[in-house]
């Protein structure tokens, strides 16, 4: 029985050969890793998908095995977090993965089913199969719900590849679908193999006009390296054990301990750093609530009193609450951003995060059936904000408005286009990246955030528990960067233009969706009427 079941899955593995080599160009050619294969990654998977004898369920079943392999490459931090973040024991925590790669990817098979069902259903050939896979997986990534909403896109900014600079033209899921007409490029040249000359001269065009978009990002890049305005901010990143998070959320103490942390690391950062304008301290940093009508609090008060020497104002993470609530209902309760002077006084109203962390921060479904809270009362479950919210800070006679995000909403290019709206100059990142271990996620984390800078064209600092800090301006220029699991301060000079330009991804967002339908309906068609003509 165990000899057939070994011959049974090498005999699958060697069906599924060019799918899993394509999982593995996939996931080791995104952040962490160096972009090696990033224009050809897809690229055995979509020749397997476009050889004649393939069925439907053929392809289906390999891309599925292509979006398990790069998930297990690409996102192998899920089952620390579980372990982490849920205290579940490691055997249920590698299962949560083993399910996170079975399903969360599953644009990528189903993109490729159906671009063989065109295949067969027109009579497409091999090349413009090539495309049309291209295509559909391009339009599915924007649309597929997924916990950790990544694309190709952001390895350019990662490798520092100036093409990414046109995120303020079409988004960086507009450069993920570059990156994936790339892939079907270069299989279209290997299908041409046999005609030398045929298939060096694509090659050449591909090179070429891949150096074009390297030449035109960095050309386009330029025209931001412009400002007009500046500030310091010192960020503090005092590294607090998920413990102790925890015992302070629940109010099981820590939270003197907690604040004290930040407010000795926030003198000490002072002293080094005398010119700061402005302190930022990230989520949840402050331990309670920090609304202008709690300021009574024994915290709120040990807060002011240790803010008011330095006479800076501080941005930091803390909990939020309406007037007159209930204690006792835990939906009272916000994660929030506050903007407050050096005597805690609230410069302006608190953001409350708006994109809550599943299980984490809410539990799915609550709010139409309130009784699961009674059910699993254990699960968090905050309120809801109101959508992006920008805080104006005084500083010499100026007015700066910041854009605030709290974790991965960073991750939402629409969240942030919201900001960009309402006239964020600056955009300050909160987050607590302590969860998930290293160094993967906080990596990935980290670029998928500063990206949305590059795309709205506004600075953006960012403060974390435990790396990574650092900021980045409106150029795409990255700053220091904090070390992982470290205590740590860090001053940023923040440059930035006033009353910047809104750039075309802010105006129209991923308007490019409707070139690749065009494309999409012409290749189809034109592929059905040429095969037609053969047939006659």
């Amino acid at each position: 029985m165990m000899k057939r079941s070994i011959q049974f899955f090498k005999h699958k593995a060697y069906d599924f050969r060019w799918a899993i080599l394509s999982g593995i160009l996939v996931g080791t050619s995104y952040i962490p890793f160096p972009p090696w294969a990033l224009i050809f990654c897809y690229t055995p998977l979509w020749l397997y998908a476009t050889e004649e004898s393939r069925t439907v369920k053929d392809s289906f079943w390999a891309a599925w095995v292509t979006q398990f392999v790069l998930s297990i490459i690409g996102f192998h931090w899920i089952a620390y977090t579980a372990h982490e973040f849920g205290q579940i024991p490691w055997s249920t925590s590698v299962m949560a993965l083993l399910l996170f790669c079975a399903f969360m990817h599953l644009y990528i098979p189903v993109a490729v089913a159906l671009g063989t069902w065109l295949r067969l259903r027109f009579s497409l050939s091999a090349g413009k199969s090539l495309f049309v896979i291209a295509i559909l997986q391009s339009l599915l990534e924007r649309v597929w719900p997924v916990i950790f909403d990544w694309n190709l896109g952001y390895t350019l900014f990662w490798a520092k590849i100036p093409t990414y600079n046109l995120a303020d033209i079409v988004g960086f899921l507009g450069l993920s679908s570059i990156v994936l007409l790339f892939n079907a490029w270069m299989g279209y040249i290997w299908l041409k193999q046999s005609y030398v000359k045929k298939a060096l001269t694509h090659l050449s065009f591909l090179t070429l006009t891949f150096a074009a978009l390297v030449g035109i990002g960095y050309w386009h890049g330029q025209k931001w390296n412009h400002f007009d305005g500046e500030f310091r901010a010192t960020v503090i990143q005092a590294n607090i054990g998920n413990l102790e998070k925890i015992y302070a959320e629940k109010g099981r103490g820590y939270q003197e301990a907690i604040t004290n942390k930040f407010l000795d690391m926030t003198r000490d950062a002072a002293q080094k750093f005398p010119q700061t304008d402005i302190f930022v301290w990230p989520e949840t940093a402050f331990p309670d609530y920090l609304d202008q009508h709690l300021l009574g609090r024994k915290h709120t008060q040990l807060l002011s009193n240790g803010l008011a020497p330095l006479g800076k104002p501080l941005i930091t993470g803390a909990y939020s609450k309406d007037i007159n609530t209930d204690e006792k209902i835990d939906h009272s309760t916000y994660n929030g951003l506050f903007l407050v002077d050096a005597n805690g006084n609230n410069l302006d109203k608190p953001y409350r995060k708006t994109e809550l962390l599943a299980f984490g921060e809410y539990l799915p479904l609550s709010e139409q059936f309130p009784v699961l809270l009674k059910l699993l009362p254990f699960v968090s479950n905050f309120g809801r904000g109101q959508g992006p919210t920008v805080m104006k800070w005084e500083r010499n006679g100026e007015s700066i408005h910041w854009g605030g995000q709290i974790c991965y909403e960073g991750l939402y290019p629409e969240f942030t286009r919201g900001l960009a709206k309402k006239g964020a100059d600056v955009l300050v990142n909160v987050t607590n990246d302590s969860w998930f271990g290293r160094p993967s996620e906080p990596q990935q984390h980290l670029y998928m955030t500063l990206a949305r800078a590059v795309e709205v064209r506004r600075p953006l600092i960012r403060s974390t528990n435990t790396g990574i800090s650092t900021a980045v301006l409106a150029n795409g220029d990255v700053l220091q960067k904090s070390p992982l699991h470290q205590e740590w301060s860090g001053q940023f000079v923040i440059k930035y233009l006033k009353k910047a330009p809104t750039t075309l991804y802010v105006q129209w967002g991923h308007w490019d969706w409707v070139l690749l339908l065009i494309v999409l309906i012409a290749l189809v068609t034109t592929g059905a009427l040429h095969a037609r003509s053969r047939r006659s």
